[in-house]
């Protein structure tokens, strides 16, 4: 787990900016014949940070993508609230000027509306606040970085987002390592591993959204991986893989990862991740742990003879299991997002 301390050394890898840039620098340093694919996308340049209690400055950190300064009251001006079980809970609202979430991490969660102000603080609230955030979300581009271990007609592709918020240990820092270290012996397909830019942000998966996939086989995202399982998410012909792993449940394809615009344009592909890491998403408290490096050794001989078994298999395979799972004679559009997971389209 060296390279993944080493990165996370780097700072908060927000999507798009130079943290993450220095990240795709370093990898293309152990793959020196490694291509680049433009991304277009948006980086949020945080200029100021800052909130008061009662005339203490505490820690805090601002909500993508929120912006403003406000001063007043708990209850009057400011809505202050505890983190939900689930961050995806959280909503903005209605007739306060800030909002400030109680955690016992700072973290970022991205919100649906850019107001009011939000901040998360590690401590209780109460009193007189003062919040000042100064963002702004500016057109950029980066790069997805793509490299061929194995030359085929089509492609078993592994990737990773490589920008995070905050620490990033394990959400997804611990990915890209995971995925540098995959050398499976395949027979029939060929073998790529692309880092992309960009997967969080105002809109998820950017940077794999523009990534190009016509020789695409199937797909598998590594993402926000945490000992010592993890949730099998795919499309149903790839189910049968799960049998390789120590899995919390199987589910249909979950719309927040990179594996989501290759299954909107109808391919195999499939998310391991773990939402063990509930308690840490998005904070700064996402660090290594105990059982890391048991996890990551365990996760990747799993993850070669999964690969080994998938590279047996031929499209005619996959798409009869699909066909026969969904009951529809198409793959591009058969599946459709509905809320944290997905569903088959129906006529």
């Amino acid at each position: 787990m060296r390279l993944a301390r080493e990165l996370m050394g780097l700072g908060e890898a927000i999507h798009g900016g130079d943290v993450e840039r220095k990240i795709l620098e370093r990898l293309s340093k152990v793959f020196t014949d490694a291509k680049k694919v433009e991304v277009k996308t948006k980086f949020w340049e945080i200029r100021r940070e800052e909130v008061y209690l009662n005339g203490e400055r505490v820690r805090g950190a601002l909500m993508p993508y929120t912006s403003g300064c406000v001063k007043g009251k708990v209850g009057k001006e400011i809505k202050v609230v505890r983190i939900p079980s689930h961050p995806f809970e959280l909503s903005q609202p209605e007739g306060y000027e800030g909002l400030v979430i109680v955690d016992s991490n700072l973290r970022r969660i991205s919100l649906l509306k850019p107001s009011p102000v939000a901040f998360f603080v590690d401590r209780e609230v109460e009193g007189y606040v003062e919040l000042c955030g100064e963002a702004e979300l500016r057109e950029t581009t980066s790069y997805n970085l793509e490299t061929t271990l194995k030359e085929g007609e089509d492609y078993i592709v592994v990737g990773a987002h490589v920008d995070h918020w905050l620490t990033g240990f394990h959400d997804n820092l611990f990915s890209v390592e995971l995925a540098l270290s995959l050398r499976p012996r395949l027979r029939n397909h060929g073998f790529k591993l692309v880092f992309f830019s960009s997967e969080e942000g105002p809109k998820c998966c950017t940077g794999s959204l523009q990534h190009p996939k016509e020789d695409t086989f199937a797909m598998i995202s590594l993402d926000a991986l945490f000992p010592d399982r993890v949730v099998f998410s795919s499309t149903p012909d790839l189910w049968e893989l799960s049998s390789f792993f120590k899995v919390k449940r199987v589910e249909m394809p979950t719309p927040f990862s990179d594996h989501f615009p290759y299954v909107m344009e109808g391919h195999p592909a499939m998310v391991l991740y773990n939402d063990d890491l509930i308690p840490l998403y998005h904070s700064d408290a996402d660090l290594p742990v105990e059982g890391d490096e048991e996890y990551f050794l365990k996760l990747k001989a799993s993850l070669e003879r999964a690969i080994e078994f998938l590279d047996s298999r031929d499209r005619e395979y996959l798409d009869r299991k699909f066909f026969l799972y969904s009951g529809l004679k198409e793959r591009k559009g058969a599946i459709v997002p509905k809320g944290l997971t997905s569903v088959f389209k129906r006529a």
